[in-house]
């Protein structure tokens, strides 16, 4: 085999691979479970309810409906 074909035989990449993207149901690593609390504490820190924590009357159009067991 000549060179030229053995430089022709080669896969020569023409354009990158798609970055592989996890799906909505991959379980995330512990490092991204780390992150996410790490970041969630961070967005907590020295936060305060500014509004009146009397919601019952704001929540007095909800009802509980208890499912019906599966026939």
């Amino acid at each position: 085999m000549s060179p030229y074909d053995r430089l022709m035989a080669e896969a020569i990449p023409t354009r990158l691979a798609p970055p592989k993207t996890p799906g909505p149901n991959t379980p995330w690593t512990p490092e991204q479970q780390a992150q996410h609390c790490t970041d969630l504490v961070a967005a907590l820190e020295g936060w305060h309810w500014e509004d009146d924590t009397s919601l019952s009357a704001k929540r007095r159009h909800l009802r509980l409906v208890r499912r019906a067991e599966a026939a």
